[in-house]
């Protein structure tokens, strides 16, 4: 295998797959990526087995060919030889060498068989969707998913594709993020559970506008983006029944500014207890006091916030750090709470909503201490 190709655009393109190289592995082969030549194009790709990333770049080919080489040591002199032309050559004991006008660097690579084979996918369900929507929709979701190995269902975010809308849900058993776009339609439905990883190297890759393809499958799912292709199995097991957990009769309403909010809670944390992260809540009509304290340790704070809370007169603990994730999504000047008591769930909205979705979060209150 020989070609040429601008460090630049060689850089970018291992760039795209690289996050899939996993950091630790029992396979030796999944720290490489795959580099195939085919007359003008260069095919480069990573796995980790779960998740597969394959580009394609264009490159002045001499002869055409394969090798896997170690993704950090290709990724790091690549990145050193800056705006060079490269030549890399490949020979029959599969090291790659890289010429440049300054030196030649070798790496010692593997025979491209070695290399996992890449997903084959027939028979899916393709649908297409917004880069900007399926953007928010990642974004606003991956925060709140688990990371307990125990439950693997909750390490991904569920998709439920319906005929007129598209539902994305998130929980770690403390939060939960539900947003549905009421303005998708599909000729089939489904459900399915897309593993973390996967939904951020789509996010990674997706354009600044226009269309994206999602391909769907019995197990996996395919992703086709301007520079990139992504493949990932689908996450197995049944997802919690998540509708029952979220109440329907929370009839305390609580608006506040959030960057207001936000700015108390960031103050207020810093006295609660490090282990349960608890913030209160005292709250009255038209009246709401954050208040922490850490008892074992010592040291207490507590501000007034001006708010509207129309409701009965309580006290409600929350996890500031949780909170905090939730606020983050909030972009309108004011955030609404629709509340229940101290032990039930909370639901957190935007006061005003996006055109065409529905887009709640919920929380769950600590016991108070």
């Amino acid at each position: 295998m020989r070609f040429r190709v601008a460090q630049d655009q060689f850089l970018e393109a291992i760039g795209r797959v690289a996050p899939t190289v996993p950091t630790k592995s029992t396979l030796p082969i999944l720290s490489n990526v795959l580099l195939r030549l085919e007359e003008k194009t260069l095919h480069i790709a990573a796995t980790d087995l779960e998740v597969s990333v394959v580009t394609e770049l264009a490159v002045d080919g001499e002869r055409d060919g394969s090798v896997s080489v170690p993704a950090k040591k290709i990724g790091d002199i690549v990145r050193e030889l800056e705006g060079l032309v490269l030549t890399c050559d490949v020979d029959e004991n599969h090291h790659l060498k890289l010429e440049t006008e300054i030196g030649e660097y070798e790496l010692l690579g593997t025979r491209a068989e070695e290399f996992p084979s890449l997903p084959e996918f027939d028979g899916a369900t393709t649908i297409e969707i917004e880069a900007e929507k399926l953007d928010s929709m990642i974004q606003r979701t991956i925060f709140a998913v688990s990371r307990d190995e125990l439950r693997p269902a909750l390490t991904g975010v569920l998709l439920q594709l319906r005929s007129h809308e598209l539902r994305a849900i998130a929980t770690d058993g403390h939060r939960l993020v539900r947003i549905i776009d009421q303005e998708f339609e599909s000729e089939s439905e489904h459900e399915l559970i897309v593993p973390v990883k996967a939904l951020d190297l789509v996010r990674r890759n997706l354009p600044e506008e226009g269309t994206v393809e999602l391909a769907i499958g019995e197990s996996q799912i395919r992703a086709k983006l301007p520079e990139a292709t992504l493949y990932s199995r689908l996450i197995e097991g049944r997802y919690p029944h998540y509708e029952s957990v979220i109440p329907s009769e929370n009839n305390n309403r609580l608006i506040v500014s959030t960057d207001v909010l936000v700015r108390a809670l960031k103050r207020a944390q810093i006295f609660a207890n490090p282990i349960n992260r608890q913030v209160v809540f005292n709250l009255a009509p038209d009246s709401l006091e954050v208040l922490a304290e850490d008892v074992e340790l010592g040291g207490k704070g507590h501000e007034k916030v001006e708010a509207k809370y129309d409701g009965e007169e309580q006290g409600i603990g929350y996890n500031a750090s949780y909170l905090l994730d939730l606020l983050k999504h909030v972009v309108t000047d004011d955030v609404r709470f629709d509340l229940g008591g101290p032990k039930q769930a909370g639901i957190v909205r935007p006061t005003v909503p996006n055109e065409g979705e529905d887009f709640l979060m919920l929380i769950m209150p600590v016991r108070l201490s």
